[in-house]
């Protein structure tokens, strides 16, 4: 019986690894032995000491690790088969009262179907590598690994073809590089989705933690992924020049997107680690203390890239925003709300050119640390001013910290090596200002906001009859609330924003949304659920949506709340009451029927304080003299749970949705289209499978090029 078993284990093992190429380790699919290779390092103490009395106070890099060499080869390893299958080749390193450790790996060159593993010793793997992150310099840096203990796995499907790497130097974590679970940087650091950072959505994507060897130690800092005058983006990272100084250190530098708390001070970090290993140095200037690099592949989508704009004009930032990542921690803002002030660097290390920095004289909110080196400054208009290389800020003590300017970075020194201007200009525009780019929106350029309250108008909130206010919980028991925006062009929408007045003191849940409707909102174009917390009352509360939003035609945006756990805990500012003539444009929505607020009892005149971002009026809307609307005709089977819509002469592709008296979108999926003609007509006969519904009443809307229908359904159980 074991005999049988132990064969059907293998043979299940052998047929997840042949129908799936990413099916992860092998070791974790396959009865393997134990692993009984290991390699065992001491605590490199004197080298330790001596990076530390060298470590410099006034650059904000971050030292992490000592660099311990090693000569770790496939010769070194434990070697199984798994029969049918391949090879599985393990070594295990474990350093005593190391806090993390890295790997850098030379003559790195994997076969189609060959991968690497990294994981730790309860079998949580961190990063896996294949053929795909080959690169020409056979170099494989990989980012820290909490713990003293990893374990490499080489999958093999064909050993005779495998050419073997060498694991040549292991970093000591004698600093926490990768917390995960608790906080490393100083207590005064603001987590980038905190309130100071709602508006600085868009550009905390494009900063990156920098991991890179120099010497005999490995280092931290940040960098900012920046936007080029062209219609090619290449991934191009801008860090301080003491950060990546050469060629080798490019090579050999990890950049990781997206960390950062989910929520403000939570400690929550979204699953693995998004990283990209290994950079071509492009140009860099110590007298200017900056480099700018080119990452070794493209960035993947789900990494959510965002490219920051920037301004080499020389006018003085009026106030400065910082995003950095102090003592590799997640991502931190901090504030300063004053002018910049010209300047110059130097210290014992770096002697840089004069008045080449911009120094922040007081930080309002957070500060910059170690780790915090080559992070950008952004300037009032969100682009950036410069990049930041070290100071006198603490948490104590705010003051003084030096930002190398970008201005003369640009061209100062003109050749390609050591000037920005070739790599983010490259075709001659000389264009001094360039805004952020969102390739999540295929969106660039700054956005206009549309609002239908004036600037000299003034806000307020408007209780209602018995408790709570007019745009929030209250005694009505509304449950949405929206702006309507009337549209006769194509708009394109980014984003919202809205100016909360109320939020309950444990957080208020509320589901921001963007419909389209002709008389009221129907069709919810965008929607997501948020919990907001006290900090955010009275506050202008930005959101940025990860796809772009073109409309045509009249748009609402709003909110929706409930009423099942407390009341009279979230509401959003409305436009002072207006005179009868005067615009009114707020809906509101009573159990499933929305409203606008001027036809209720007593009517109220008003906008609601909540605005469009993005671009609008980019062309007129053509009008068609044969653009209507019809009635679609709907014929059920006897199922109940396929039903027929029939569409008359369909011009070019026709759209099927499936929307509830609520308004909300719901998934539908389509068993079928024939083209029929049972009175000489042609038609399109779209069969509908709506078995997965719940009971209730359902609008299903139908258009092409130039008609739309729709009709209702019924839905029984």
């Amino acid at each position: 019986m074991q005999k049988w078993t132990a064969l059907y284990t293998l043979f299940m093992c052998w047929q997840t690894l042949c129908a799936a190429n990413d099916a992860g380790m092998w070791s974790a699919y396959c009865p393997l032995p134990p692993l009984s290779s290991f390699i065992h390092l001491t605590e490199p103490v004197d080298d330790i000491r001596q990076i530390l009395l060298e470590e410099n106070t006034q650059l904000k890099s971050w030292i992490y690790a000592a660099s311990i060499d090693v000569d770790i080869t496939p010769a070194d390893g434990q070697w199984d088969t798994i029969p049918g299958a391949g090879y599985v080749w393990r070594i295990g390193i474990r350093a005593e009262n190391a806090l993390s450790l890295d790997l850098l790996l030379r003559q790195f060159h994997l076969q189609n179907g060959e991968a690497i593993h990294i994981y730790n010793e309860s079998q949580t793997v961190i990063y896996s590598f294949t053929a795909q992150d080959n690169r020409p310099a056979q170099v494989l840096p990989v980012a820290a690994v909490k713990g003293n203990s990893i374990i490499v796995e080489w999958n093999v499907p064909a050993r005779e073809n495998a050419q073997a790497f060498t694991i040549s130097s292991v970093g000591y974590g004698f600093r926490d590089p990768h917390p995960m679970s608790r906080k490393v940087s100083s207590d005064c650091e603001m987590d980038v989705n905190c309130k100071n950072g709602n508006h600085w959505q868009l550009e905390k994507r494009a900063i990156v933690r920098l991991q890179t060897r120099q010497g005999n130690k490995n280092l931290s800092c940040t960098g900012v992924l920046v936007n080029q005058a062209s219609d090619v983006k290449k991934p191009y990272i801008l860090t301080a020049g003491h950060c990546v100084s050469d060629s080798v250190m490019a090579e050999q530098s990890v950049f990781t997107f997206e960390y950062e708390n989910l929520i403000c001070g939570s400690n929550i970090v979204s699953g693995m680690p998004k990283t990209i290993s290994g950079a071509r140095l492009l140009a860099c200037k110590k007298e200017l203390d900056f480099a700018l690099l080119e990452l070794s592949t493209d960035i993947p989508a789900d990494f959510h890239p965002y490219y920051a704009g920037w301004n080499w004009s020389s006018q003085t930032p009026t106030s400065g925003v910082g995003i950095h990542h102090p003592a590799g921690d997640v991502k931190k803002i901090c504030v300063e709300k004053d002018p910049l002030v010209s300047d110059t660097y130097n210290d014992l290390d770096l002697k840089c050119d004069n008045n080449a920095h911009w120094t922040v004289t007081h930080w309002d909110e957070g500060v910059t640390e170690g780790g915090s080196s080559g992070s950008p400054i952004f300037d009032a208009n969100h682009l950036v001013a410069g990049t930041l290389t070290g100071g006198d800020a603490t948490c104590r003590n705010p003051v003084n910290d030096k930002y190398a300017k970008f201005s003369r970075q640009w061209n100062s020194y003109p050749t390609d090596s050591t000037s920005l201007k070739k790599w983010l200009d490259p075709d001659d525009t000389w264009v001094e200002i360039l805004h952020g780019y969102d390739p999540q929106t295929n969106y660039g350029g700054i956005s206009d906001t549309m609002s239908h309250i004036g600037h000299n108008e003034g806000t307020t909130v408007v209780n209602s009859t018995l408790w709570g206010v007019m745009t929030g919980h209250n005694d009505k028991e509304w449950n949405a609330f929206a702006e309507r925006f009337k549209n006769d062009t194509i708009a394109t929408i980014i984003g919202l924003e809205a100016n909360i007045s109320q939020i309950y003191s444990l957080g208020s849940r509320v589901r921001f949304s963007v419909w389209t409707g002709s008389d009221y909102p129907v069709t919810e174009q965008w929607g997501e659920n948020f919990v907001l917390s006290k900090e955010y009352q009275n506050f202008p509360f930005q959101i940025y949506f990860n796809r772009i939003l073109e409309l045509t035609e009249d748009y609402y945006i709003g909110y929706s709340i409930s009423y099942d756990d407390v009341v009279d805990t979230f509401a959003v500012r409305q436009s002072v009451r207006r005179p009868y003539e005067g615009i009114s444009s707020l809906y509101v929505r009573d159990g499933y029927t929305w409203i606008p607020l001027s036809e209720n009892k007593p009517p109220t005149y008003a906008s609601l304080a909540v605005k469009a971002i993005g671009k609008f009026g980019r062309e007129p809307r053509a009008p068609s003299a044969d653009s209507y609307y019809k009635a679609l005709q709907i014929v059920f089977q006897p199922s109940g749970d396929l039903l027929f819509a029939y569409i008359e002469n369909p011009e070019g592709t026709v759209k099927i949705e499936c929307f509830d008296t609520a308004g909300r979108w719901m998934q539908v999926s389509e068993a079928g289209r024939h083209i029929v003609m049972p009175d000489n007509h042609i038609y399109l006969q779209v069969e509908v499978n709506t078995g997965h519904l719940p009971a209730g009443v359902y609008i299903l809307r139908v258009s092409d090029q130039k008609q739309v229908y729709s009709g209702k359904f019924i839905r029984l159980k």
